[in-house]
């Protein structure tokens, strides 16, 4: 690597490990927002560990989703059940830990989502107890908000006779589930535990903050000044006038203690985007509730800047409505501007070659969330910036004929473009960039190598149960194709083979292509207990499965379990065919040992 670049590097690293509170200053690092909504295979704790190694070379910190578990089905975490209990849809604990663990050793920070305005019950006001390091921690109805879902929580809690909070709420309500009331000082202990918990227990490197507008800004402050995370940025939904007003808030001893997502900065670039006009970037209106964040030099810092994230992807009203088009000019954009940029998820998939040269360039150009600017030229067709980073300037054109812009250009070097923009550097950074993008060309070209070399094979999927029928749900990455039918899906009572002594049903399917997997759901039938989606198969796997009451729960056992002896199903008419790992195939190689009907056999030439 060049010694320059290495520096950089470096002092991004010293900064994730710093104890600034908040946001940190000058701060170059780069953000990815790790899942997207329903992302249950693409955001398991597993694969984005699996990533870590790519990760780690573009970004700094990763916003993962809130890791608590909050059912037993497919959940985004933003109805929180429990704080201390970490299995979560995502996956479990110990595979939270590892990842973050992974991702630390790395030079990646984690930040959690945490979701402290409102709270989900059993019932009405069931919260339930939890215990952690011999201490107990549990909400109660008077820890609920008086004026809760607009009074529908006092009728309910008269006709209970149940007693709620003597405090309204400190802020939006919401009527999902219970709004908390942070005037409790049992909500205050009980947060801090957790907050506490998230950072010194489990790792976590600082918090995004959910729908903040529900509580007062003075209660982030108390808790990132308990809790010290060294990133902290809120959901503020709203103007940039309110959004500054919320960071005001959150101060301590004169500083913020947390920075604030830009909304008003994505709008600008939905506007650009989908009204033909490039003028929308400009910085130059008088309306301080829309001008964004980072056109504030005294909040840049604590500008946290993105062009979709998981909310804005969904919604389709007029203020919320996805970026449709021109996704490498919104990214372009957002990479050459001050503040930390957050990448989404979708994007990184399906740009990945793009925003990498992207990255790259702004951290060798030295760009971090207080660097300055210059708009220099803008129309219907195109907007041109230059921005100055510690290191040298990043021209970045951007819009639908960025190749019309010409003025100073011969003045920087061009090193990429793309739909939609293009990027020009100093001079004096063009050797080093050639050495970078050779890194990046090497792992993009290895990824394609991969991709053309890839070969289908099989995969065997396992389970001991204790309870009969069993059926087996399968659908896979292909527009979710079914691949045992309709639900419940296939009955397996013929499927199965002996290991060990042990009886496991059995099911052989088929990785088609690269990126391919599939999904399963073990359960009893049509209305009857099943287990949650186990998704992104793509190797052998073995589970034990058990009935507990309505539920089917599952341990993946893939790991630990030894195979010595398999006998095949007595019910197969034609020969079953096992390598010595246990897994089933189609035709023996000549020369090997396989298990064939329960017996080692060396297959002759």
């Amino acid at each position: 690597m060049n010694k320059k670049l290495f520096t950089l590097l470096l002092s991004s690293l010293f900064a994730l490990h710093s104890n600034a509170q908040g946001w940190p200053s000058n701060y170059d690092g780069v953000m990815l927002q790790g899942f997207y909504w329903d992302s249950f295979g693409d955001t398991k704790w597993t694969k984005l560990e699996s990533k870590a190694d790519e990760l780690s070379k573009y970004f700094d910190i990763v916003w993962v989703p809130n890791s608590g578990f909050c059912s037993d089905h497919n959940n985004m975490g933003y109805l929180p059940l429990y704080y201390f209990n970490q299995n979560s849809t995502f996956g479990t604990e110990a595979e939270l830990r590892s990842m973050i663990k992974t991702f630390k050793d790395k030079g990646l920070g984690t930040i959690a989502d945490v979701v402290i305005n409102h709270h989900n019950t059993n019932g009405w006001f069931g919260f339930p107890a939890e215990t952690y390091k011999g201490q107990t921690y549990q909400l109660h109805s008077t820890d609920i908000c008086r004026n809760d879902d607009g009074g529908a929580a006092l009728t309910q809690a008269n006709k209970d006779g149940v007693q709620l909070s003597a405090n309204n709420d400190t802020g939006e309500g919401w009527d999902g589930c219970r709004d908390i009331d942070h005037k409790s000082a049992n909500v205050n202990k009980v947060v801090k535990a957790y907050e506490d918990f998230l950072i010194n227990d489990l790792g976590y490197a600082g918090f995004r903050y959910d729908m903040v507008k529900g509580y007062s800004a003075s209660y982030t402050a108390d808790y990132n000044t308990a809790s010290k995370p060294q990133f902290s940025v809120g959901e503020y939904w709203d103007s940039s006038t309110n959004i500054k007003n919320w960071i005001n808030g959150t101060k301590k001893d004169g500083t913020p203690t947390s920075a604030a997502f830009d909304f008003q900065f994505r709008y600008r670039v939905r506007d650009a985007i989908n009204s033909h006009n490039w003028t929308c970037l400009k910085d130059n209106t008088s309306d301080a509730a829309a001008r964004p964040l980072i056109y504030d030099p005294a909040y840049r810092q604590y500008a946290v800047t993105f062009v979709e994230n998981h909310d804005t992807e969904k919604r389709v009203s007029a203020n919320q409505d996805p970026i449709k088009s021109d996704t490498l000019a919104a990214n372009a954009y957002l990479l050459a501007m001050p503040g930390t940029p957050c990448i989404f998820l979708k994007h990184w998939q399906d740009c990945k070659y793009d925003l990498k040269k992207m990255i790259s360039i702004r951290k060798l150009v030295g760009i971090n969330n207080q660097s300055t600017y210059v708009n220099m030229a803008c129309s219907n067709e195109y907007y041109a910036v230059l921005t100055n980073g510690t290191r040298g300037k990043l021209l970045c054109v951007v819009g639908y004929a960025p190749e019309k812009y010409t003025a100073n250009t011969s003045l920087y070097t061009l090193v990429t473009e793309g739909k939609g923009y293009r990027y020009y550097i100093s001079n004096e950074l063009v050797a080093d960039w050639v050495t970078t993008l050779d890194g990046i060309d090497a792992e993009q070209k290895a990824e394609e190598d991969e991709q053309a070399n890839f070969k289908p094979y099989s995969v065997n999927v396992y389970v001991k149960a204790d309870f009969t029928p069993v059926y087996f749900y399968v659908w896979d990455s292909n527009n979710n194709t079914q691949l045992n039918g309709n639900w419940p899906g296939k009955l397996m009572t013929n499927s199965t083979v002996t290991i060990n002594g042990e009886t496991w049903y059995h099911q052989t399917f088929e990785i088609k292509s690269y990126g391919y997997y599939f999904n399963i759901i073990f359960n009893q039938g049509s209305g009857k207990p099943q287990t949650t989606d186990i998704e992104n198969i793509t190797s052998d796997r073995y589970f034990e499965a058990s009935l507990t009451g309505t539920t089917i729960t599952y341990t993946d056992v893939t790991a630990t379990t030894t195979i010595d002896n398999v006998e095949a199903n007595a019910n197969t008419s034609a020969p079953v065919i096992y390598n010595l790992m246990g897994q089933k195939v189609k035709n023996a190689i000549p020369g090997n040992i396989y298990i064939i009907d329960g017996k080692k056999t060396t297959v002759r030439f």
